[in-house]
C-alpha cells in the first residue's frame, strides 16, 4: 500500500506566483519587446535580464517559504516554472502576432535561468522556515 503524496498548498503557490509574476515578467517584457526591438546596445537588457531572475528567486522563495506541505522545492520550482511558461505563452503569442522572430534557444536558456533561480529561492525560502522565521 503506497501513502498519497502530501497535496501542494495552493495559497504558497498563488502568493509566489504573485510575486513572481510582479517581480520579474515586467523586466523580462521591456528587455523582450523594447530593448531587443532598438538593437539597443547601452547594456539595459542585461541589467533587466538580472532584475527577473531575482524575481524568479525572490517568488520561489515566497512559495517555499509559504508552504506547509513539507515540500518546499516543489512549491518553489512549480510558481517559478508555472509563471515562466505562462508569460512565455503570451510572450509567443504576442511575438507571433506582430511578424517577430520566435528564438527557441533563447527561451531555454531563459527557461533554464528560471529553473536554476526557483532551485536557489526555494533553498532559501527552505532555510528561512527551518530557522524558525514563519510567514505570518
Amino acid at each position: 500500500m503506497s501513502s498519497s503524496p502530501l497535496p501542494l498548498d495552493q495559497e504558497a503557490l498563488r502568493a509566489g506566483g504573485s510575486v513572481t509574476l510582479l517581480f520579474a515578467v515586467p523586466p523580462t517584457l521591456v528587455a523582450r519587446f523594447v530593448l531587443d526591438n532598438n538593437n539597443d546596445t547601452s547594456g539595459w537588457a542585461p541589467l533587466l535580464s538580472l532584475v527577473a531572475v531575482l524575481g524568479f528567486v525572490l517568488g520561489s522563495g515566497v512559495a517555499a517559504w509559504r508552504q506547509q506541505s513539507q515540500r518546499p522545492m516543489a512549491h518553489a520550482v512549480l510558481a517559478g516554472a508555472g509563471v515562466f511558461v505562462a508569460a512565455q505563452v503570451v510572450f509567443l503569442v504576442l511575438r507571433i502576432a506582430t511578424g517577430g522572430d520566435v528564438r527557441a534557444m533563447r527561451i531555454l536558456t531563459s527557461f533554464s535561468l528560471s529553473l536554476v533561480a526557483s532551485v536557489i529561492g526555494g533553498l532559501l525560502g527552505n532555510f528561512l522556515q527551518k530557522n524558525g522565521m514563519r510567514p505570518r
